[in-house]
């Protein structure tokens, strides 16, 4: 009987309010809205890059714990760095479009198009840091996007890894395991900057320290 009880007590815990089981179902749940309104913000594709500082402002927050409104963080992030995330996006996506037009001119020839591969691969991987950037910190457009360039190429293990997770979980998986494509929309982008944020949360930490990267107005 006594072995009894404490099976069930020990069930009630893992369901309780503070229990595993509860946690982690209150973490998925978040990670859900988070890529809810992640998919919202980005639907005029243009502000994509005001939807992704928003999204890692509140998955940095998530690294120690200390976002509780996480859709009041997500909002106001959207609308305090709106402008020069989109610049930077623009910057981007005309990076890529003359990158393209280049390697479709010369019909892909190796000494062209190696070099703009490599050169799209390193803009790619400098997004996650740039972006979490202009979450965390104030400065000109342009030093955001040397700081996250130098982040990404003195880190190339990191942004390897990086733009490998953000690969697998928002293309390989939705293309070509189908299956998957249900989980991968509701929770793909927001579980890619949760993993992403882990790196360059602890990157940040010890570049100014995690007074600086977590003392932020909420």
């Amino acid at each position: 009987m006594a072995n009894s009880r404490q099976g069930d007590e020990g069930m009630r815990g893992l369901f309780a309010i503070d229990g595993n089981i509860y946690n982690y179902m209150l973490k998925l749940y978040e990670v859900m809205v988070l890529n809810l309104l992640f998919i919202i913000a980005s639907l005029p594709i243009i502000t994509i890059g005001a939807a992704l500082t928003a999204l890692y402002d509140v998955t940095l927050k998530m690294q120690v714990g200390i976002e509780k409104e996480m859709t009041r963080s997500f909002v106001k992030s959207f609308r305090k760095n709106g402008m020069q995330a989109t610049k930077i996006w623009l910057t981007f996506l005309g990076f890529i479009a003359i990158a393209c037009l280049a390697i479709s001119l010369v019909n892909g020839h190796p000494v062209v198009f190696l070099p703009l591969l490599y050169l799209s691969v390193l803009v790619v991987g400098t997004l996650p840091y740039t972006f979490s950037l202009v979450a965390t910190f104030e400065n000109k457009t342009g030093v955001m996007m040397r700081n996250g360039l130098m982040l990404a190429m003195q880190h190339v293990p990191h942004t390897l890894i990086m733009i490998s997770i953000a690969g697998l979980l928002c293309l390989y998986l939705p293309i070509y395991q189908r299956w998957l494509l249900l989980p991968v929309i509701m929770l793909g982008f927001s579980l890619t900057a949760v993993i992403q944020s882990h790196f360059i949360f602890g990157i940040l930490v010890k570049l100014v320290g995690e007074e600086e990267v977590t003392d932020r107005e909420t």
